[in-house]
């Protein structure tokens, strides 16, 4: 799985699920401090990466530097995969 791959998954479930139609989102937007998630956003968004990835974060995971953005996000993914997290 490529990072890009893991992007792309993570965008479009946002896009889908976590925000309005309208809104514009890249993998290096700042998803807390722009104001696209807010802390339910984050929850639903953790718990799809753990299903869609099968890894299980542990509490210390839930930092905001892990969800800056999507590419962030996206490489604390494989980096959680690769390691069997």
């Amino acid at each position: 799985m490529t990072a890009s791959d893991v992007e792309r998954r993570i965008l479009t479930f946002i896009r889908s699920e976590l925000v309005s139609s309208d809104v514009s989102i890249n993998p290096d937007d700042e998803l807390l401090s722009g104001a696209i998630l807010d802390s339910m956003g984050v929850v639903r968004l953790a718990a799809f990466v753990q299903e869609e990835y099968q890894f299980k974060m542990q509490p210390a995971d839930f930092m905001i530097e892990n969800f800056r953005s999507v590419a962030v996000l996206a490489h604390f993914v494989r980096k959680g995969t690769s390691t069997g997290q």
